[in-house]
């Protein structure tokens, strides 16, 4: 009998957005996953920072917006794990980071380029000399979702020696106390991100919905509503369910009060 010939999977000449196949494409869209991280993210410096997310996971988003070679950038960089994601498939990495003692731990991770300092200030910087990139991807403050400090997840990094939140920087956004002046500076942020963009570029913003004293925020369905009036088209969402964590008895046996254990990946394109 003949040996039947496995044929390597053809990338569509048409696709001019990525360089999947079309079931890596396929697979992709798939509107929620799990993402809990790999042995190979896991590591106690990463852990230091209070809401890192797994480089496997950004890895992913960025195969699929952009191709071998492109430029990536992340305004709130945090550890590295985007900048990581890019090493590993070959793309351009730029990162932001307001805190010194995260710019030296991302430092240690990746050879990329990484500015200090205040993202609006560095994104004027880089409008004036005309840089551009094809994807911007990244997770802002939650607004003040890290000074819950009785929240059983805040006691259990206390507990580990971890920090709970960023710092006390006054140009941190997290810092900003009032909701919608929080929302404001947010849209405004991104807004002015769009001129980095390429024509036709992506965004993607991990964000959360933030419960606050007994109240639900809807922080990702107004920055989803916000952006998409200007610059942006919203073109849905992708959904990261965190299986790992613990459930928590809030709100039992009175009233109905979720274990929050997703994050919105808002993708958006610049107009």
């Amino acid at each position: 009998m003949l040996k039947r010939l496995e044929m390597e999977p053809q990338i569509d000449p048409r696709n001019k957005l990525n360089a999947l196949t079309g079931r890596e494409w396929i697979r992709f869209t798939k509107s929620w996953f799990i993402a809990d991280g790999k042995p190979s993210d896991i590591s106690h410096e990463i852990d230091l920072h209070p809401a890192s997310f797994p480089p496997s996971m950004i890895k992913e988003f960025i195969e699929f917006f952009t191709k071998p070679g492109d430029r990536v950038i992340d305004p709130f960089v945090g550890t590295g794990s985007t900048l990581v994601a890019c090493d590993e498939c070959g793309r351009q990495g730029v990162g932001i980071e307001l805190y010194e003692k995260y710019v030296k731990t991302t430092q240690a991770r990746t050879e990329s380029p990484v500015y200090q300092g205040d993202a609006r200030e560095i994104i004027q910087l880089m409008k004036s000399r005309n840089e551009k990139f094809v994807l911007c991807i990244t997770s802002p403050p939650y607004w003040q979702i890290l000074k819950k400090k009785k929240d059983y997840n805040q006691q259990e990094r206390l507990q580990k020696g971890l920090d709970l939140k960023y710092g006390e920087h006054p140009k941190d956004l997290g810092m900003i106390e009032d909701p919608e002046n929080f929302l404001f500076e947010l849209v405004d942020f991104f807004n002015n991100i769009s001129d980095l963009l390429e024509e036709r570029g992506h965004l993607v913003i991990f964000v959360q919905n933030i419960r606050d004293k007994g109240e639900i925020n809807p922080i990702a369905f107004n920055l989803g509503l916000e952006l998409n009036k200007a610059k942006y088209k919203f073109l849905g969402e992708r959904i990261w369910l965190q299986n790992q964590k613990t459930l928590r008895p809030y709100g039992y046996p009175y009233a109905f009060v979720p274990n929050i254990h997703h994050h919105y990946a808002l993708i958006f394109q610049r107009k």
